[in-house]
């Protein structure tokens, strides 16, 4: 296997950092750069990066070529990933669209959006079609009886169906957390700030339509609780993690933290786009950019007013017009976002995590300690890139554990147990909850099937 060093220097020259890959070009294995790629879904991202080497480091590539066959055949991926993400993107603006029409608010989470934060947003290997509807779970199961076709299972946070042969999952909330206390407190926290993403619009490519998606402030906060539900129950891969440093970068360009975190400096970032993010570039922007694109009034009505505790702090300023170009709104809404947001991930039981992830952000993408929102965990970071590498996506390649989805029910319990076991005494709350959950949550399945 290619060092981790070379993987990881690698990975960020793909985000488009400047970066020597001379010495990389020179000595490394493609065959296993490829493989790497493939087991973490980056085959479309890493291939961006083979474009980039052939232009820039053309004399090394001739001492180390990669060869006709495996260009070709990254090649050809990668084609193919980008024709995926112009089918889902299509599928999102129709679904959006659908929902919209029927009176439902709605917004899309993760997937597309986190797409549009790429260097090339066609590079991102797309996924399932994720929804959060803003909605009963007792309407929502109405309507999509009546209009999309359903399997006989139901799951605690969403219902599977699909449009145009992409799947969908239709999300009574957006995630879930093991311990009930953590769980009902994260479950607040939506509800508190579901009417803002709603009306968060952007753009797709393509002429594709218009979404909404999360604002980056509820990003910060609700993707790295997806990362912890997936820690725990098969694992997470580098593609999660890049979603995730690109949100911890846009959310930084509005909110500079300083290495003292029980008293964080911070100071005014120009710019965040709100249509087609680009935390990569270094341009700055007005600052009356920080505000949030004009919300898409439904027949719900258009979005209440935003709370102090709102997760949309990364686009509004606190109280009154910025017109004026006064930086002073700007700035303490910039603080009350960072001071928000810590406390949030303590509240809901993440802050440990948080550190664990910041520590892979930093070994492998370079992120900045005056960029982090929690100080970095080297004891659990060390742990958790450890389990991304080994595991791949979603963990479908660990050896250790067996893939949990080739495994029949019973052993698939007991492996799971087994595996959250070595986490513990790292989180707790979460691991020991997780098996009593499972438990839980698989009567509760049979009880709710169709």
């Amino acid at each position: 296997m290619i060092q981790t060093s070379a993987i990881f220097l690698f990975l960020n020259y793909c985000l488009g950092k400047k970066v020597d890959m001379s010495m990389v070009v020179a000595k490394i294995d493609w065959r296993q750069l490829y493989n790497f790629a493939s087991r973490q879904a980056l085959l479309g991202f890493c291939f961006d990066g083979i474009e980039r080497l052939t232009k820039e480091f053309s004399e090394e590539l001739k001492q180390n070529p990669m060869g006709r066959d495996l260009l070709m055949t990254w090649m050809g991926a990668a084609q193919q990933i980008r024709r995926q993400n112009m089918k889902v993107n299509a599928v999102v603006g129709k679904l959006y669209s659908k929902f919209r029409e029927d009176g439902l608010r709605c917004c899309i989470l993760k997937g597309q959006g986190n797409a549009l934060m790429y260097p090339n947003a066609y590079s991102r290997n797309p996924g399932d079609i994720d929804v959060w509807i803003d909605a009963s779970r007792e309407r929502i199961m109405e309507y999509t009886q009546k209009k999309f076709e359903l399997g006989d299972d139901i799951r605690l946070q969403h219902l599977e169906t699909s449009l145009d042969d992409v799947p969908v999952e239709l999300h009574f909330f957006p995630c879930s957390m093991n311990n009930p206390i953590y769980h009902a407190r994260l479950q607040k926290w939506f509800r508190r700030n579901v009417d803002l993403q709603c009306s968060h619009i952007v753009g797709l490519p393509d002429g594709a339509g218009d979404i909404a998606i999360p604002t980056t402030a509820f990003n910060v906060v609700y993707q790295l609780t997806h990362l912890y539900h997936h820690f725990f129950d098969e694992g997470i891969g580098m593609r999660q993690i890049i979603d995730y440093f690109l949100v911890v970068n846009d959310f930084s360009k509005n909110v500079f933290l300083d290495t003292d975190f029980s008293n964080p400096s911070v100071s005014l970032s120009k710019g965040s786009s709100t249509s087609h993010p680009s935390p990569l570039s270094s341009e700055e922007r007005d600052v009356t950019a920080l505000r949030c694109s004009e919300p898409l009034r439904s027949k719900d009505g258009g979005p209440s007013k935003v709370s102090p505790d709102c997760a949309g702090w990364d686009c509004l300023t606190i109280e009154g017009d910025n017109s004026a170009g006064s930086t002073t709104a700007v700035t303490s809404s910039a603080s009350t976002a960072l001071v928000v947001v810590q406390r949030e991930l303590k509240y809901l039981g993440l802050w440990k995590f948080a550190g664990a992830v910041m520590y892979v952000l930093h070994e492998a993408l370079g992120l900045s300690e005056e960029k982090m929102i929690a100080p970095m965990d080297e004891k659990r970071g060390k742990l958790l890139l450890a389990e991304i590498l080994n595991g791949g996506n979603f963990g479908k390649h660990f050896t250790k554990y067996g893939h949990f989805t080739q495994q029949g029910m019973a052993k698939k319990y007991f492996l799971k147990i087994w595996r959250n076991m070595h986490f513990v005494r790292y989180y707790p709350a979460e691991a020991l909850s997780e098996p009593i959950f499972r438990t839980w949550h698989f009567f509760w399945r049979m009880k709710n099937k169709k």
